[in-house]
């Protein structure tokens, strides 16, 4: 407490007590007689308290005071003391500590606007200072841009490190940020481990690859965290005003989208926002909009594809496929909206709608009287997490009234091994039900071999990127050669998607895939023509002549006469007989029909026949493979021999009676071993 009185220059100070000689750390008989803003420091918001009390008895204000040269916060309230000749004899003045209180509101103030890890602006702030900029930007002729920074890896840090050491690493990532002389008003954590770093070009000629790579150059030097050296990469993605944005929401939405298509190609890059995306992300914002309320609106529909067994050429099943009739975009495919959907949070709904939809037309179909088949519906990984898809499924079957038996869960190989402990789970649960499982789009994902044995599926599906590839690129018949291998081991069947060509089908058929779906065997259609395809599952006109009794023969040769002996040289055996002049011919018979040997000229036109054979090799294993030729090229048919690819190498002219011989074990070899790969030794009749 201080007393004032009041003198004809002002409130003096008449006495302290012990109080203000503890706060200001000075005896009373400094203060007494001293003007009384002196006396408390001398603060500049002291000066209008004396003016204030003329106009009232009580006088409050809070500001700093100097003590020793650190400011204290005091909340101040002058009260007068009136005299009993009603005026004012003296002033009463007591200070209070506010010093934590201001602290916290200070703190409170701070975290309204700030990011308490990064200690940067929150992003509707900078949002905010991004408009006013885009202002100035219009008014002064420059370009603004923004950089969206989302760190490579830094999920495995935290797993490695722990959640702690990834905040201090965090704030260290933005005091680098900081220090590269950019206005902070434009810098921000947008959430995890992604920021945004607005900037100007002020001369609006600025590569902007070359601003993105300075700031990578800049992250990716080490960060000291204790005693560990942390090396950073990040995907840098930019939006430039008025190059492709006209606004601060177009300036972050182009420049994240940007950094996802750095971080696509491999992360650590830098990826400059351009036209082309800003039209495609147009109709993407123009279809998400369409989108919200499509099945409210009763905007969707189901077709139906045939699944087919290979063999028998018949319809077993069928998948349901959604399709969008938009009344504003037209017929939207799945590929182009499902997409947006998950990412849009929409992809739950619409999967429920699909799953209530074809289990009610599965029982209509059973009312009319068909009963053998399978539906198969898609699952998204969305709707994998928690137990929502458990009860969807039961619901779904009880509402139509349809035994499980008839209904095949599709899950793509990405969603389940996003979770594989979860989905385990929840697949087990399904299999309870009584449905049955697939895994859809197989071969593309990151299957871990380990955890296959773990999931309780019945069939994979082979991806349609290796489908549409054989037979006659020798990778992807190898992948699906070996696909349908570990199918096998693993107890499960096979489907294959994306059968375009009999081609296709007929080396899928041979190498044990039963079954197969594509437009060469059934475009999707309405639920009344599947209905219609039930009633006649058996494949019309269906391609592929399969193997006689006797066996079948293909002879690969130039010249037609040659052909025209050999034909009738071996028919007297009753084989199959196919001819082919060009190697291309050759592989458009191997992929329609099944062949137990081939037989190749070794001089083509198109190149030799040991290089032919040995491609024969690869996509159609299972046949026994020879020359007959003119010209020998030792070392060629030598190589080819020793190396699997030749069974046997015969010359021209040949003797009626030994190359019948010849054929006549090749055949039986093939039949002995049919699952059996033919690389065996000239002198042997047997493959090995």
């Amino acid at each position: 407490m201080i007393a004032l009185a009041a003198t004809s220059d002002g409130l003096h100070v008449v006495r302290v007590n012990p109080a203000y000689e503890r706060f200001f750390g000075r005896s009373a008989a400094t203060a007494e007689g001293v003007r009384w803003n002196l006396a408390l420091g001398g603060a500049p918001w002291l000066e209008d308290i004396e003016p204030a009390l003329s106009g009232s008895d009580v006088v409050e204000r809070t500001g700093p005071i100097d003590i020793d040269g650190e400011p204290r916060w005091c909340k101040l309230v002058a009260r007068q003391v009136i005299g009993a000749d009603r005026r004012s004899a003296q002033v009463v003045v007591t200070l209070h500590d506010v010093g934590d209180a201001v602290a916290a509101e200070q703190a409170r103030a701070f975290l309204a606007s700030h990011d308490a890890v990064s200690g940067l602006l929150h992003p509707g702030q900078v949002k905010d200072n991004l408009a006013a900029e885009l202002v100035r930007a219009v008014t002064q002729c420059h370009r603004l841009f923004v950089c969206y920074v989302d760190i490579d890896k830094f999920g495995a840090f935290n797993q490695t490190d722990g959640f702690e050491a990834g905040d201090r690493l965090l704030r260290l990532i933005a005091d680098r940020l900081v220090a590269g002389g950019r206005d902070v008003s434009l810098l921000s954590r947008i959430a995890g481990d992604e920021f945004i770093v607005g900037g100007i070009d002020a001369t609006g000629d600025a590569d902007m690859l070359d601003v993105g790579q300075q700031l990578l150059d800049e992250l990716k030097q080490p960060v000291s965290l204790g005693t560990v050296q942390v090396r950073l990469g990040a995907s840098i993605g930019i939006a430039c005003f008025p190059d492709t944005a006209a606004s601060a929401e177009d300036l972050l939405q182009q420049s994240a989208l940007a950094a996802r298509t750095a971080k696509e190609r491999g992360g650590h890059r830098v990826h400059v926002f351009n036209a082309r995306q800003r039209e495609l992300l147009k109709d993407r914002m123009d279809m998400g909009a369409h989108l919200r309320g499509a099945v409210a609106r009763g905007e969707l529909e189901l077709a139906y594809q045939p699944v087919v067994n290979a063999a028998k050429r018949e319809i077993t099943g069928m998948e349901a496929l959604v399709r969008w009739c938009s009344p504003q975009l037209g017929l939207v495919t799945p590929d182009r909206f499902i997409p947006l959907a998950e990412d849009l949070g929409l992809i739950a709904d619409i999967g429920q709608w699909v799953l209530v939809q074809a289990c009610q037309q599965a029982r209509r179909w059973l009312d009319c009287g068909v009963g053998d088949f399978v539906l198969s519906v898609n699952v998204s990984g969305l709707q994998m997490r928690g137990q929502q898809v458990i009860e969807d499924v039961s619901r779904a079957l009880d509402g139509a009234r349809l035994p499980a038996r008839y209904l095949e869960l599709e899950l793509t190989e990405k969603a389940i091994m996003g979770d594989p402990d979860h989905v385990a789970s929840l697949m087990r649960e399904l299999r309870k039900i009584g449905v049955s499982l697939s895994m859809d789009d197989f071969g593309i994902g990151h299957s871990s071999l380990g955890l296959m044995q773990r999931f309780p599926v019945n069939r994979l599906k082979i991806d349609r990127t290796f489908v549409s590839a054989v037979p006659n690129d020798i990778g992807a018949a190898r992948i699906c050669r070996a696909i349908i291998g570990l199918a096998h081991e693993f107890g499960c069947t096979v489907v294959a998607e994306g059968v375009e060509t009999a081609l296709q089908l007929g080396f899928l058929e041979r190498n044990g895939c039963e079954f197969a779906q594509g437009n060469h065997l059934g475009e999707p259609v309405s639920a009344d023509a599947m209905l219609a395809r039930l009633r006649n599952p058996s494949l019309q006109n269906a391609e592929g002549a399969h193997r006689g009794d006797a066996g079948s023969v293909l002879l690969v040769d130039d010249e037609q006469n040659v052909l025209r002996a050999l034909a009738r040289l071996l028919r007297r055996d009753g084989y199959t007989i196919h001819t082919a002049g060009t190697f291309q011919q050759a592989f458009d018979i191997l992929g329609t029909a099944s062949v137990d040997v081939v037989v190749s000229d070794h001089r083509m036109p198109e190149g030799r026949g040991t290089e032919f054979l040995g491609k024969v090799k690869e996509t159609h294993p299972r046949t026994i493979r020879m020359i007959l030729s003119g010209y020998a090229d030792i070392g060629a048919v030598t190589e080819a021999i020793n190396g699997g690819a030749v069974y046997r190498f015969l010359t021209k002219p040949w003797v009626d009676d030994d190359l019948r011989r010849v054929i006549r074990d090749a055949v039986s070899a093939a039949r002995r071993e049919p699952q059996g790969h033919a690389t065996s030794h000239a002198g042997d009749p047997r493959p090995s």
